[in-house]
């Protein structure tokens, strides 16, 4: 059966498209209440699980050329460790404080509608500073995980570039070239899976690269402003291109 969708071919008596997920049932048929929620929730879930790299997926991809990662330097290796640490000391610090005010708001006297407004936006600023908490403590102790060696590469934050720790310097990670695959041409992004680094196409997922992150533990940055494309010289296979969290 073909899908409606992405015009993919499917094997017969499949209720989804096995590439994008769509509903492949004919138009004809009439669902229950109940049918249609358990189809949905199928659905919800297919895609969900399609959002994030799976086994299958990285298998038998080859890999990409090194020389397409550009690396641009983001700070020393102390300015980092002390920038986040101050972040996540004050997000911790603006919880302690909200939770105390909430408590102390809640037991003055005065109009009730003002109370209330003035606990809400207390408890929102603990969300926020209990978010960024969250967020810059796992980012901490990444970074003093991967501060224990001269060279690793880690992805310490969801939606953002791995990072690249060289010598003393803090690097950033992109694809500078457009997917080849196909003659797609469009852009691709660095996602992480089990350890290995995959290039992967931002119009179709199914679009992958491989990408061996240990190539680049020989090449050092000149520029630290701007940063300068990492080739593939000076691979040193005897020092870690990763770390476990």
């Amino acid at each position: 059966m073909q899908c409606p969708n992405c015009d993919h071919d499917n094997k017969d008596g499949v209720t989804f498209c096995e590439k994008c997920g769509a509903q492949l049932l004919s138009e004809k048929k009439r669902l229950s209440f109940l049918e249609r929620r358990q189809a949905k929730e199928r659905e919800r879930l297919y895609i969900l699980s399609k959002a994030s790299l799976q086994a299958e997926d990285v298998e038998n991809i080859r890999d990409l050329d090194m020389g397409e990662v550009k690396a641009t330097p983001i700070a020393e290796k102390k300015s980092l460790l002390t920038k986040t640490a101050l972040i996540f000391s004050a997000a911790i610090i603006g919880i302690v404080i909200g939770i105390a005010l909430i408590f102390v708001v809640g037991r003055l006297r005065f109009n009730d509608t003002a109370r209330v407004a003035i606990i809400f936006v207390l408890f929102v600023l603990c969300a926020v500073s209990g978010a960024y908490s969250l967020d810059y403590g796992y980012r901490l102790r990444m970074i003093k995980a991967m501060s224990k060696s001269r060279f690793a590469v880690k992805k310490i934050s969801y939606g953002k570039p791995p990072v690249m720790l060289s010598g003393e310097i803090f690097y950033s990670l992109e694809i500078v070239t457009p997917c080849d695959i196909e003659g797609c041409g469009s852009t691709m992004h660095i996602e992480e899976y089990n350890g290995e680094f995959i290039a992967v196409c931002d119009a179709d997922r199914a679009h992958l690269r491989r990408l061996d992150c240990s190539l680049l533990s020989g090449k050092a940055a000149d520029d630290k402003s701007s940063g300068e494309q990492c080739g593939l010289s000076g691979a040193d296979s005897g020092e870690e291109n990763n770390v476990e969290d």
